[in-house]
């Protein structure tokens, strides 16, 4: 499996006894981890036991911090690099409730000739029917068709692309039909809306009936396969052949911690799982079951703060009789 995250992030994480907006607050505790969407993922193949390849941008200025960061978690790395500073994501925890707050920042700016760089050489590390993983947003400056290049480079080589990015990075899809999609419900209406989603205010309401509806939107227009994720509430899925809903996991309000990075590990779930059911062109996949390791890898990563930070067994353990499929 290969990984795409080519606008990664030092995250920041810092606990405080209560948020207050316009103050001034004395951090509990904080930390730096090596961070992006992709990096999460990773994170949680290697917990199940997978250590997929990374392909990361690498700004110059704090490039070789975030490098140090990374290279201690032992994954299989390598990384372009470009010029300017590596982005920041900033997790703020309260020890007063279980609210978090998240600013991510911006990135650096690519250029034209950078981010074709970074498609071709991605594309040299595909092998036919590899499942690709394009995962978080795109530096700034990026061609306006940057999702339909990374696209036709990774299927000029048989790979399979699967995009879980923002909304505004979807601008950059112009006309190809991507292989699967796996936004959040507020992301995939966004998309739907034509919206860049630079704030997203979830709402609880009629979530199985707007998933649905959402993943057949997609379908087809956007993707092959689409996949739409409600959080504690439940998954939709929409293909050429079903079309269906799937309730979460649940977990004890006392285990949780954080739904940070709970929906790469989603996306690491099922990748891992749609990768052991294709290994064999003759096996048919169970698409249910593939939704279902990567809906108990995302609750079992609410129970940490580090996104990833699970153990195998817990997921087996919200599986329970679902292991089996």
């Amino acid at each position: 499996m290969l990984i795409l995250n080519p606008n990664p992030c030092i995250d920041v994480t810092i606990w405080v006894k209560e948020l207050v907006r316009g103050s001034v607050h004395r951090a509990i505790e904080n930390k730096a981890t090596a961070g992006g969407k992709g990096i999460n993922v990773a994170r949680a193949c290697q917990t199940m036991g997978l250590n997929p390849h990374l392909y990361l941008t690498l700004p110059d200025s704090e490039g070789p911090f975030y490098k140090e960061l990374l290279d201690s978690e032992g994954h299989d790395v390598q990384y372009l690099s470009v010029p300017g500073e590596v982005r920041k994501s900033i997790i703020v925890n309260e020890e007063s409730s279980s609210a978090i707050t998240i600013l991510n920042g911006a990135g650096p700016t690519i250029s034209t000739s950078d981010w074709e760089k970074y498609c071709k050489n991605a594309s040299t590390k595909v092998s036919p029917g590899e499942l690709v993983l394009m995962m978080g947003s795109l530096p700034k400056g990026h061609p306006d068709s940057a999702l339909d290049q990374l696209a036709i480079e990774i299927r000029s080589v048989g790979g399979l692309l699967l995009v879980d990015t923002s909304p505004a990075t979807f601008v950059s899809r112009k006309n190809q039909i991507l292989d699967f999609i796996s936004p959040n419900l507020e992301e995939a209406e966004a998309i739907i809306e034509n919206k860049l989603g630079d704030l997203f205010i979830p709402d609880n309401k009629d979530v199985e009936k707007r998933a649905l509806a959402a993943a057949e939107k997609l379908f087809n227009k956007v993707a092959k396969n689409v996949i739409v994720t409600a959080g504690a509430q439940g998954c939709a899925f929409k293909n050429e052949d079903e079309h269906f809903w799937l309730p979460a996991y649940k977990i004890d309000s006392d285990k949780y911690k954080s739904a940070v990075g709970a929906g790469d590990s989603f996306v690491a779930g099922f990748a891992m799982n749609y990768e052991k059911n294709t290994k064999e062109p003759s096996q048919k996949i169970n698409w249910k079951s593939a939704i279902k390791y990567g809906m108990a890898t995302a609750a079992a990563s609410c129970e940490t703060y580090r996104a990833g930070g699970f153990e195998k067994k817990r997921v087996l353990g919200i599986l329970g009789s679902d292991a089996g499929e």
